[in-house]
This record gives structure tokens, sequence and C-alpha cells, in this order.
């Protein structure tokens, strides 16, 4: 029964989050009330409230809840950029067409796009911690560096994404995306190899 109940919270928040892209994506962020997305997912208002505090919550969907995985996930591992790369797998929804407007409002709302930068500077933080951890004490700088590489390059494959979506006009196929995806962690542990040992270095 509480895998039922909890299937049924991640179908709801889903709902919420689909129904408040597509009003975004048509009527713009700040003409779409929480009461139009409620309607839209089928669900009360005070539903809408209980999984998304704000509006800028509705636009990052499970983004939180992600980013607080892998940190779990990182726990603890001996190999994080691997590790990161386990984590990502799964994340295909990252790179469908809904990401298209959530990039838009980024560039048009303030707020969204601070929060946006938020959460990928927290994904920085939670890979530098993990590669501190990972590498030993006094390496906080090296790992920031190396976290800071590769969330770079998931930035750069989101863009990459983003073009093919919109010059070709359909989702990407999962395969496509393990391709970028791999590109982009590949880039981050060649960087890793070039320093001594194929560590990163003391600094």
């Amino acid at each position: 029964m509480a895998g039922l109940r909890e299937r049924k919270k991640l179908a709801t928040r889903k709902a919420i989050h689909d129904a408040g892209v597509r009003l975004f994506a048509g009527q713009g962020f700040a003409a779409t009330t929480m009461e139009q997305i409620a309607e839209a997912a089928d669900v009360s208002r005070a539903t809408v409230f209980t999984y998304y505090a704000t509006k800028e919550d509705v636009v990052f969907g499970d983004a939180p809840a992600a980013i607080a995985a892998l940190a779990e996930q990182l726990r603890g591992t001996p190999a994080t950029i691997p590790a990161v790369r386990d984590w990502l797998r799964p994340l295909t929804g990252w790179m469908e067409p809904g990401m298209l407007v959530q990039r838009r409002l980024a560039r048009e709302v303030p707020a969204i796009g601070a929060r946006r930068a938020q959460l990928f500077r927290v994904v920085e933080e939670v890979v530098a911690d993990a590669l501190e951890a990972e590498l030993g004490a006094g390496r906080r700088l090296s790992a920031r560096l190396a976290a800071s590489a590769l969330v770079a390059a998931l930035g750069v494959a989101e863009d990459a994404a983003a073009e093919k979506i919109e010059r070709e006009g359909r989702a990407l196929d999962p395969e496509e995306i393990d391709a970028i995806l791999d590109a982009a962690v590949a880039f981050a542990e060649a960087g890793i190899a070039t320093l001594p040992d194929g560590r990163v270095s003391q600094l």
C-alpha cells in the first residue's frame, strides 16, 4: 500500500508540474495563477501548495528532490564521477521539450533565472563535497575546480540537447541523451586524468 501511495504522490506531483509548464508556455509565467494550475491538473489549490510552495517551484518540478538523491548517492562513494553518471542515467526527463520552457523562463523572469542558477550551484557543492571526501582532507579547492568543470560540462550538454530539440522539433531518444551526457562526463573525467596520478592535484 505504501508503494501505491508513493506512486500516486509522484503522479500528482508530475501532473501539477506538467500543467504548470503548459500554462507557462501558453500564456506566460506572470499571467498564470496557482488556481489555474490546480484546475489544469484536476486537483485542488491546496493540493498544489502541498507539493509546490511557489510558482517558481512548479517550474523546476522534481529538481530539488533529485539533487537530494544525488547527495545521498554520493555519500561515502569511492568514485564520485561514475556515481554522478549513474545518477544522471534515469534523468532523461530533464532533457525533454519542457526544458525549453524552463530555459526561456529563466531568461525572462529574474526570479526563475536566479533559482535555476542556485540549483546548479547546489549540484556543484554536492559534487565538490563528495570529491573532497574521496580525495582527502585539504583538497577542497581541487575538488571545487573538478566539480565546477563537471557542472559546466553538464550545462553545455543541456545546451546541445536544447538546440537539437529546437532544430528537429522532437523529444530526444534516451540513446541520444545518453550520448550527450556521456560526452559531458567523459570531459570531466579527462580533465581529472590529466593531473598527476590521474587525480586532482593538491592545491
